[in-house]
């Protein structure tokens, strides 16, 4: 039997691809009863209000709601710790009062307390930022750098929460170049008025990044680590990153996992982290760089 959450957003998102819906046909799907589905219904009306026509024991939607694809809960879970991580812009962001309202009331029994180390409270920049990458607009950003603040124009493709800190991701348009731009630094964004058409290399490279060391152009590198079976639960249960894989299993107990990366600084952190209960089996040019890194850090080794 599928949750009560699931069997809501499935319903929504039927109603929303304009299905008629009738309530005994779909107690009969979800192994549930009549009234356990009226009262489905009853919630998505209290929530999105009364956007439905009711003929006998069938609904049907005469307007959508909420997003043309609506979220799974997996979706929403995601969104409701970006809410949490981002809500001093939360109610000025495109999330509309609906979304919030489902989040609350369906991730009730979670509490996310992870932060973002920049303090956001450029409200009016990122206001102007959601508009853009929704819009395709190039923009100017006045961005500070250690030194000094500098301009570029820029053509916005999405905002990444990466590493505990929020990016804004896209083309330096006078460098022809991939950028990585942290949000808190960013102090003014001036709409030029000019539309920008996308590049899909960018979307399928945004899609697979993992870190903000991705590099965008740069040929896949495969890594392969053996991880000592006293630490192998810790990356059964988590990936450090999503292209994270275990590709073997040795008789010891240990395991190979494997990951796609763009650049090998991508990687470096995690390997620190767990050595020596890991071992690089490949590329050989990132053995040599970790003891390089780590001979410049402790000395002689």
């Amino acid at each position: 039997m599928r949750n009560a959450l699931f069997r809501t957003l499935d319903i929504l998102k039927r109603l929303n691809d304009a299905k008629r819906l009738c309530v005994s046909s779909l107690a009969i799907e979800y192994e549930v009863s009549d009234r356990t589905i009226r009262r489905d219904f009853e919630v998505i009306k209290e929530i999105f209000g009364d956007f439905l026509s009711k003929d006998g024991d069938c609904y049907q939607a005469y307007k959508k709601v909420l997003l043309e694809d609506v979220l799974l809960s997996s979706d929403l879970m995601t969104l409701a710790n970006i809410v949490n991580i981002f809500d001093v812009v939360s109610q000025k962001s495109l999330i509309s009062d609906q979304t919030q309202a489902l989040i609350d009331r369906s991730m009730a029994v979670y509490d996310f307390k992870s932060r973002p180390l920049e303090n956001l409270k450029n409200t009016e920049v990122i206001k102007t930022l959601e508009h853009a990458i929704k819009f395709h607009k190039e923009i100017k950003i006045y961005y500070k750098t250690e030194r000094f603040v500098s301009k570029r124009n820029f053509h916005p493709y999405k905002i990444l929460f990466l590493n505990e800190n929020f990016y804004l991701v896209g083309e330096n348009v006078s460098k022809h170049s991939f950028e990585f731009l942290r949000i808190s630094l960013i102090k003014q964004v001036i709409d030029t008025k000019k539309t920008f058409f996308v590049k899909h290399d960018i979307v399928a490279f945004i899609k697979q990044i993992q870190t903000p060391w991705a590099t965008f152009g740069n040929e896949e590198i495969t890594v392969r680590l053996r991880v000592d079976k006293s630490i192998r639960r810790y990356f059964l249960l988590k990936k450090y990153l999503p292209s994270q894989e275990v590709v073997a299993n040795f008789e010891n107990g240990d395991i190979e996992v494997q990951y796609q990366i763009s650049n090998f600084q991508e990687i470096e952190e995690l390997i620190i982290k767990w050595l020596p209960k890991i071992r690089i089996i490949a590329p050989r040019s990132l053995n040599k760089r970790i003891k390089n890194i780590l001979k410049k850090k402790y000395g002689s080794m």
